[in-house]
């Protein structure tokens, strides 16, 4: 039975009450999107690119392109603002994480602003999540349209950027994937014709 953005909220919220804290649900999410995809086409010697924006979505986003890298991805990471703007304590420590393994030597390729022109076998949508209110900026449309034209095998992480996870309706915009990979739950708003495959994956959270 799908929920609503606000039961999601009510249940992240009594989670964090047991001590599941938003960083656990992050890994667990990003992890277990990464594996999907594994399983789904296979990430080893693939080129990723994953799209992000600043809030938990791109820490979503974050995890699974640590998780994309321990499967043998090549891969490549839009962060379509500073990151300094990054919104979420959680999101920051994965994004640092990901600078760190790339001092290290890991196969990671950062592009800041700037948009990146290269091909890709998957491209990832981690820019908006369902938290979204009104229309999508500028910014993130542009974004968003470059996801929809570009070639390979297309992952929206909790559902497609520039929807309204309630009712559906689109923002302005909005991603077109081949799969979502949606947390706990399936969201309301989200359909197989606005989202692709849906795919539910478990984050730690227990059926409260």
């Amino acid at each position: 039975m799908a929920i609503s953005v606000e039961e999601m909220r009510r249940i992240e919220k009594k989670a964090e009450e047991i001590g599941i804290s938003n960083l656990i649900l992050m890994e667990n999410a990003g992890a277990n999107a990464a594996r999907i995809v594994n399983e789904k086409v296979g990430l080893k010697n693939k080129k990723v690119l994953v799209f992000c924006g600043i809030g938990n979505n791109a820490g979503d986003g974050f995890v699974f392109a640590r998780h994309a890298l321990i499967y043998g991805a090549e891969l490549y990471l839009w962060l379509i603002k500073n990151p300094e703007f990054i919104k979420t304590e959680a999101a920051r420590t994965n994004f640092n994480i990901l600078k760190e393994l790339k001092q290290t030597g890991a196969n990671i390729n950062f592009y800041i602003e700037k948009m990146p022109e290269l091909k890709a076998d998957i491209l990832v949508d981690a820019l908006l999540g369902i938290g979204i209110k009104g229309n999508v900026s500028e910014d993130y449309a542009k974004a968003i349209e470059k996801f929809n034209s570009m070639e390979g095998f297309k992952v929206s992480i909790d559902c497609p950027s520039g929807i309204d996870a309630d009712t559906g309706k689109i923002l302005g915009t909005i991603a077109k994937p081949d799969i979502t990979i949606t947390f706990h739950d399936v969201k309301r708003g989200m359909t197989r014709e606005n989202s692709g495959e849906i795919i539910i994956a478990d984050i730690g959270i227990p059926r409260f």
